[in-house]
């Protein structure tokens, strides 16, 4: 309804305890306490000034309410946030991130790296969702670690390890992103406006509006490599259709 992809992210969360959280769903209006357990997150009332595809401004009034997300609770520590496209996962972080505060820290992203038809809902969004279920390939950064630092272990001077780091950069241009990943955020180093979140999103994107485009032979590095040859003009993702 709100116009962008549909491409179905998980954000999740690690808090001290449940209690502070429902404490600040209960002083929004925009969140609701869904009969099925956890909470809705309303396009209405406090959330109502955000903007997407198509704002709130230019929906009919008999599609509302619009539910941007679903805050479910797995354990008294963790809390996961459900939503339907990379941008309400972008606005979602920035929208909760100063009432959470500092002890309620997003610390994983789940995501499905495709886009998919309208015919594909036939069958239910409810079971597109769990498509981030199937399949997941979770993300380890040691791996990456360990992968540069075998690339560089031949190399002595500082010549020889840049050229190595940029052959290893090559080659990891040829190997895409999987299909459903699962991969860790690093809140220690993010921005207030959720910069990191945001790139990682939006490359992501990208890469599926390529690929939806008939472009598969386009990997996420080849991707951002592209962007950035081009200034970042094109960081832009545009509904399929």
């Amino acid at each position: 309804m709100t116009g962008e992809p549909f491409q179905p992210v998980r954000l999740y969360y690690s808090l001290p305890k449940k209690a502070a959280t429902t404490r600040i769903f209960l002083a929004l209006r925009c969140v609701v306490e869904a009969e099925s357990g956890g909470w809705l997150w309303h396009y209405d009332e406090e959330a109502a000034a955000l903007k997407f595809s198509r704002p709130r401004q230019e929906l009919p009034e008999e599609v509302h309410p619009i539910i941007l997300g679903r805050f479910r609770f797995p354990s008294k520590d963790r809390m996961v946030l459900e939503v339907r496209s990379g941008e309400r996962a972008i606005e979602a972080a920035k929208f909760f991130g100063p009432m959470f505060g500092p002890t309620v820290v997003l610390r994983r992203l789940r995501m499905i790296n495709r886009f998919f038809e309208a015919s594909e809902a036939a069958v239910g969004l409810d079971r597109l969702d769990k498509l981030l279920d199937a399949n997941v390939v979770c993300i380890d950064p040691t791996v990456t670690e360990a992968a540069i630092e075998a690339a560089l272990a031949g190399a002595k001077t500082q010549e020889e390890k840049q050229r190595a780091y940029f052959s290893y950069c090559e080659e990891r241009r040829k190997i895409d992103v999987p299909l459903v990943e699962d991969l860790p955020l690093h809140p220690e180093e993010e921005t207030t406006d959720f910069r990191d979140l945001g790139m990682t999103l939006r490359f992501r994107g990208l890469r599926a509006f390529e690929h939806w485009k008939g472009n598969t032979h386009l990997t996420l590095a080849e991707v951002i490599h592209r962007v950035v040859e081009d200034g970042g003009r094109g960081l832009t993702v545009g509904p399929p259709g």
